[in-house]
């Protein structure tokens, strides 16, 4: 059997998360929407279709994978289609039983079975068309898997999916000899440590309520403490944190200050004291000293974030930041509730929480838009970021930004020249 997995004509609703990614490499729980699929059908064929303005990055985001591959679709073998922001919660023999198309309840495609003859009869062209045909010409039943619909989707999902990456993917070790002074308050078999983990003394880990991954290469400093469900990614330090439950940090991230239900990509960094709660946050972005952000809106309502320009009800009353890569924060910086922050912002703070909604590439000095320095000088600034880490921007990643300043530009310069008539008023 031959999987393909594909991004939907959707990818858009969660900017600024996909601006730089497909939507099957943001993560949730301790893997990418990708790598789950992966770990579920190791022995199947994995194919990956993504939209043309990421073919020249995709080989450096996901190595090793079938990219728009011209095969992705030959009718020689039969074909598992899975929306490209798909979690499948099921046996992985249940997916092969029959011919059929999975719909959420909201009506969209997360994924179908497809007979090599039905895939020749239906001969597309894509992976995103073949789904729209088979929706009009299979028998359908309703998915019990999780779609990710919204950047609040992830968060919402995260405590549930850590516990499960940690059922299906890992075991309960400790590959380093724990020092007596760590503290661990729950089962013992809720716990994974990986190999070359540092946990220093005066390290607390709560594991009643769920599991607590930390991975190879991590190092935990004393006076931290960690609630599961909660992962930790490969060589991400943590210093003085508190890690509360659901969640992720990805790898090569230092993380100090208090965190809850939100997930760091991987290669940011929050070192010093100030809130991040029910948050995502892509990578490469550094939030200053004090950063702090609201997850909880003063009158208990329901939190609204601004998609494609327009305030959307998440109809959560537990909303935080959805925050692009590269972007940056000064010391004190406070983030409103339901905050959406494009990638390569430079946010300095003022007296007051910040807007709602900060488009790609701009400052927010002195309260209000501005273009900042430039394209240039934002690339200068990724790249001396990424060489501390020891990793290159590459040409097809420049390219991409290039490409994604281009296309977010006319809502900039829009905030940009609001922002400039409110000054002289």
């Amino acid at each position: 059997m031959r999987i393909v997995m594909f991004e939907d004509a959707d990818f858009g609703r969660l900017y600024p998360l996909t601006y730089l990614r497909p939507v099957f490499e943001l993560r949730c729980g301790a893997y990418s929407l990708r790598r789950k699929l992966q770990a579920k059908f190791p022995d199947s064929v994995l194919h990956l279709e993504m939209r043309d303005a990421l073919s020249r990055v995709a080989p450096e985001i996901c190595p090793d994978c079938l990219l728009n591959h011209q095969d992705r679709l030959k009718p020689d073998d039969d074909i598992l289609l899975v929306n490209g922001g798909a979690i499948l919660t099921a046996p992985a023999q249940k997916y092969a039983e029959r011919e059929t198309v999975a719909t959420a309840p909201t009506g969209e495609f997360v994924w179908a079975y497809l007979k090599r003859e039905t895939v020749k009869k239906l001969s597309a062209v894509s992976a995103r068309s073949l789904a729209s045909l088979a929706a009009r010409n299979l028998p359908s039943q309703n998915a019990q898997d999780l779609l990710i619909r919204f950047p609040w989707d992830l968060i919402t999902q995260n405590a549930s999916q850590i516990k499960s990456d940690f059922r299906e993917f890992y075991r309960p070790q400790a590959e380093v000899k724990l020092d007596p002074r760590v503290a661990v308050w729950g089962e013992p078999t809720n716990l994974c440590v990986g190999k070359g983990a540092e946990i220093q003394p005066w390290t607390f880990i709560d594991c009643r309520e769920g599991p607590v991954i930390i991975e190879s290469g991590a190092i935990v400093r004393a006076h931290s403490s960690i609630q599961g469900p909660a992962f930790i990614g490969e060589k991400s330090y943590l210093h003085e944190a508190c890690i509360r439950e659901g969640t992720s940090i990805g790898p090569v991230c230092r993380v100090g200050g208090e965190v809850e239900e939100s997930i760091i990509h991987g290669y940011s960094n929050k070192y010093h004291t100030g809130f991040l709660g029910h948050s995502y946050v892509c990578e490469w972005v550094n939030l200053g000293a004090n950063t702090v952000n609201s997850d909880l809106k003063n009158d208990y309502t329901s939190v609204s974030v601004y998609l494609d320009g327009q305030p959307t009800d998440t109809g959560s009353t537990k909303v935080g930041a959805f925050i692009g890569d590269h972007t940056k924060t000064s010391i004190g910086t406070l983030l409103n509730t339901g905050a959406v922050v494009g990638i390569m912002c430079n946010l300095i703070a003022g007296a007051s929480v910040l807007p709602k909604y900060i488009p790609s590439f701009c400052w927010y000095l002195e309260g209000r838009i501005s273009k900042g320095l430039g394209l240039g000088a934002a690339l200068d600034t990724a790249r001396a970021a990424m060489a501390r880490r020891g990793v290159e921007l590459t040409d097809a990643m420049t390219e991409l930004i290039k490409y994604t300043e281009e296309l977010t530009r006319p809502d900039k310069m829009e905030k940009v020249k609001r922002d400039r008539k409110r000054a002289f008023r």
